[in-house]
C-alpha cells in the first residue's frame, strides 16, 4: 500500500509557486490591515466612485493614490480586490472610477470618449473628498484593458496627473471581445487616441501576455511606439505554462482575482477566467510596485514549480 501511495504522488503533477516572500509583490511591506471601501456617485449612470484609505498611511498623514481603471463592463471593485487589498495593505490609498453604466444603463453605454469624462469627473471627486490625505505628487494609474486606453490618454484629456503609468494588457479595439452575432448591433464610439497617446509624458510600463486574444502584444508594442513623450516607456509579455497544476495562463482576464457568479464559459468568451495566483502576484502586483518605488526598469520573479523547474520568464518586448 506504502508503494503504491509513493507512486501516485510521484505522478502528481507540480504546483506553482506561491506569493514571493520579499520584493517586488510580496507582502513584506505590510504596514496596515486592508481598507474598508466608501463611494459616492450613482452606479446607474458610471458616476460612482470607491475610495479605499487603510488606517495606516505609508507616510504618515497622507500616501501615494492608486488610480485603478477597470476593464469594459468590469465595473464592480470586488473584480480586482487582490490588487487593491494589496496595496492598501502598503498604506497606499486606491481610488476606483466605475466609469461604465450599471443597470439597463449599459445597454447604451458604448461611446468611450464618455467613459473617460465620467472617469476623469469621478476621480476629481475622489480627491476632493480624500484632501491632504492623498499625495498629489505621488498618483498613479493602473488601467486594465479598457482601463489601460483610458490611462494612455489621461494626461492629454486632463486627468489628475500621475507620476506613474501601467497599462495592463491594454485593449485599443473597442470591437473586441463582442460576439460577432452582435457586434453589427452595436454603434460603438471609439477614443481617437493616436494623436493623445503622444502627450503622456509619466514613465509607463505596459504589460501583455502572450495568450491574450482580446488584446493581442501587437496593441501593447503598437501604444509603446506612440508614447514617444514618456519620460520612460517598455513593454513586457507574460507568457503561459503548464507544467504543472493549474497551468499559468497568460490571457487577457490574467490581472482580475474573482468573476463572481458568472460561469467560466462566459468569461472565456471576454478574454479568460479570473484566477488568484502567480500571474497576480508575480507579474501585475510586482509591477505596480516596482512602479511605485520609482523605478522605470523592472524585473520579475516569476519561481519555480514545486519540482524546482522554473517557471517560463517574462518576456521583455520593447
Amino acid at each position: 500500500m506504502t508503494a503504491v501511495v509513493l507512486i501516485a504522488a510521484c505522478n502528481l503533477p507540480a504546483t506553482p509557486p506561491g506569493r514571493p516572500t520579499t520584493g517586488p509583490g510580496s507582502d513584506d511591506h505590510a504596514i496596515s490591515a486592508p481598507a474598508t471601501a466608501t463611494s459616492v456617485g450613482d452606479g446607474d449612470t458610471g458616476t460612482r466612485v470607491w475610495t479605499y484609505v487603510p488606517a495606516t498611511l505609508a507616510e504618515g498623514t497622507k500616501a501615494p493614490v492608486v488610480v485603478l481603471l477597470h476593464g469594459f463592463e468590469l465595473l464592480a471593485p470586488e473584480i480586482y480586490q487582490g490588487l487593491i487589498d494589496h496595496l492598501t495593505k502598503q498604506g497606499v490609498i486606491v481610488v476606483f472610477p466605475q466609469f461604465n453604466k450599471g443597470g439597463f444603463g449599459i445597454l447604451g453605454d458604448t461611446d468611450q470618449n464618455a467613459m473617460l469624462d465620467r472617469a476623469i469627473a469621478a476621480v476629481g471627486v475622489a480627491f476632493g473628498q480624500l484632501g491632504a490625505k492623498a499625495d498629489r505628487s505621488r498618483v498613479y494609474l493602473f488601467g486594465h484593458s479598457l482601463g489601460g486606453l483610458l490611462a494612455s490618454v489621461w494626461t492629454a484629456k486632463g486627468g489628475v496627473a500621475p507620476a506613474g503609468i501601467v497599462l495592463a494588457n491594454p485593449s485599443t479595439d473597442a470591437g473586441s471581445g463582442i460576439p460577432d452575432a452582435i457586434k453589427g448591433l452595436v454603434q460603438l464610439t471609439p477614443i481617437a487616441y493616436a494623436p493623445l497617446v503622444p502627450l503622456t509624458t509619466a514613465p509607463t510600463l505596459v504589460l501583455t501576455g502572450d495568450g491574450d486574444t482580446i488584446a493581442p502584444p501587437a496593441q501593447s508594442t503598437g501604444l509603446y511606439d506612440l508614447l514617444t513623450g514618456a519620460a520612460a516607456r517598455s513593454v513586457y509579455e507574460l507568457r503561459g505554462d503548464s507544467h504543472g497544476s493549474p497551468a499559468l495562463t497568460a490571457d487577457h482576464m490574467a490581472s482580475i482575482q474573482s468573476q463572481g457568479i458568472v460561469p467560466d464559459v462566459i468569461m472565456q468568451a471576454f478574454g479568460g477566467v479570473a484566477h488568484d495566483d502567480i500571474a497576480d502576484w508575480r507579474y501585475y502586483e510586482a509591477a505596480i510596485d516596482q512602479v511605485l518605488a520609482g523605478r522605470t526598469t523592472f524585473s520579475f520573479d516569476m519561481g519555480s514549480w514545486s519540482d524546482g523547474t522554473p517557471v517560463t520568464p517574462v518576456l521583455r518586448l520593447r
